[in-house]
């Protein structure tokens, strides 16, 4: 027998999962509430035998594109609702509702599975020279458990991620001043430069390790830091197609070769890395806390799964960061009675520009975080959150199978009046309590991070990172923002679809 085992309001409706067979299920719910709908009755676009959805995304005849999956999602909303089926070689399920998105996640099994970086985890697994596993992004199972559990603390940890902001605040005033110096202008795309700092800032924090990326030389297309910052960026941008595709599992597709070229040159830069740290330190650095010397210090930890994580930080650390960044100085500099806030704040926190950021520094800038969370309610690192299902459950009604694609909608969910007020408006004191305009806004509907275990092992310290670059940036100058509406690219993450043009004032002591 199955057993009920919770159940979600949802406006007079309920959503409820279950742990045994689909009939059993329709059965217990057809006694309480009528018929179980079957998947295929969920809205959604017509499906044909063998191309399923997948000509909805066909140049020329389809309406979908690839890299603009939050404008899909619109025109999903619009014309299906709150839950829209889709199936593009597998079975996909669009959530847009909170309290679904909710119940979704509460059924998670001990072990959250996702279906994404397909090519990459067929890559790696082709290399046991080189990779014991697919890593952190691509792996499931107890397999994926192993990695995630061994990894997690030294990323995690509050009192690990506090131990890197001396760091990281070092870094960024040497940005601060090359800007000065370089004399940046609202005429160049100020992202790339963007990557060069949180290359350098998880250069020296993952890895004790600087890459001078802001030097001459590395500047150069050819050097080490801009060939890594190409690797990061030809790893991540391709990784959506080729998991709708299948082309490339029969050859080598083009963009199955960036990808695996990319891994190529992250593999070997990881690797000289590794090999100077284990061959020519006979005994730990007792000064190195960067979370290469963490996992060196742990016996247990195999090399391979080390060099993995390696790839996996370069990969996830240089663009996402970056692109976060890049929107809320856009948000920021668009609202200059947010700016001047914010800098009253951090001139009360940093009397003078060369005082020091620190882990009190960071935990004051109440107002600071505030505008980051607001930042990623509006334009957040993904779309939503995947996951794949590994047992039957009831939704609304419908019957989801097991090994259904979910993706939550929270971009799209984000901008709807019915759950946020005035939705479009860039309103960090909806997140401050206390403050007239607070919002109890519903826990799922915003999460940039993901939920649970299967969250970003890195969000503490991204947040960390994008707070003292904003301190440091709003502390030394008057940003304006000089161009016109920034949408994006969705690229896996979301990219700015546009150049990023800011303008940098100095301001007065």
């Amino acid at each position: 027998m199955w057993k009920l085992t919770k159940k979600f309001a949802n406006n007079g409706k309920y959503a409820s999962y279950v742990s045994n067979s689909a009939s059993s299920v329709e059965n217990k719910v057809a006694h309480e509430k009528g018929n179980v709908k079957r998947f295929e009755e969920i809205p959604g676009p017509t499906s044909y035998p063998v191309v399923g959805t997948l000509y909805k995304y066909a140049p020329f005849i389809g309406d979908y594109n690839a890299e603009a999956v939050d404008k899909n999602a619109w025109l999903n909303w619009r014309r299906y609702g709150s839950l829209v089926r889709e199936t593009p070689g597998v079975r996909l399920l669009h959530v847009y509702d909170p309290q679904d998105i909710e119940a979704v996640f509460r059924q998670d099994h001990r072990y959250p599975a996702r279906r994404s970086h397909v090519a990459m985890l067929h890559y790696r697994l082709n290399k046991p020279h080189v990779y014991n596993t697919g890593g952190l992004l691509s792996t499931n199972g107890p397999e994926w458990w192993k990695l995630r559990s061994t990894f997690q603390k030294n990323f995690s940890s509050p009192q690990s991620v506090k131990n890197h902001i001396g760091k990281t605040d070092n870094v960024t005033t040497e940005f601060v001043q090359w800007i000065k110096d370089r004399n940046v202008s609202h005429n160049e795309d100020f992202l790339p430069y963007l990557n060069r700092l949180n290359l350098e800032v998880i250069g020296i924090v993952a890895f004790n390790e600087r890459f001078e990326s802001f030097t001459p030389e590395e500047q150069d297309p050819n050097s080490r830091s801009s060939k890594c910052i190409k690797a990061a960026f030809g790893s991540n941008s391709g990784i959506m197609r080729l998991d709708k595709g299948f082309l490339w599992k029969l050859f080598k597709t083009p963009l199955y070769r960036t990808l695996a070229e990319s891994q190529e040159y992250l593999e070997k830069v990881s690797t000289e890395i590794l090999m100077k740290r284990t061959h020519f330190f006979l005994h730990d650095d007792e000064n190195d806390d960067s979370l290469l010397g963490s996992f060196l210090k742990h016996d247990i930890i195999d090399l391979k799964d080390v060099l993995g994580m390696m790839v996996d930080i370069m990969m996830a650390a240089i663009d996402t960061t970056a692109y976060a960044t890049s929107f809320c100085l856009y948000h920021v500099s668009r609202n200059p009675e947010i700016q001047q806030k914010m800098f009253e704040e951090i001139s009360a926190l940093l009397p003078t520009k060369d005082a020091k950021i620190t882990s009190d520094v960071v935990s004051k800038a109440v107002y600071v975080k505030s505008c980051i969370k607001e930042s990623l309610r509006l334009n957040p690192v993904a779309i939503g959150v995947g996951r794949l299902t590994q047992k039957d459950f009831v939704l609304k009604g419908y019957l989801i199978p097991e090994g259904t694609v979910i993706v939550t909608q929270n971009m799209v969910a984000c901008r709807l009046p019915q759950y946020v007020k005035n939705p479009l408006i860039f309103k960090p004191e909806r997140w401050l309590r206390g403050s007239e305009n607070y919002e109890n806004i519903h826990p799922f509907l915003s999460l940039p991070f993901g939920f649970g275990p299967r969250s970003c092992i890195a969000r503490r310290l991204a947040e960390q990172n994008i707070c003292i670059t904003l301190i440091r940036l709003i502390r030394e100058f008057n940003i304006k923002w000089m161009g016109g509406e920034l949408g994006i690219r969705t690229l896996l993450i979301n990219k700015p679809d546009k150049p990023v043009t800011l303008s940098f004032i100095p301001r007065n002591e």
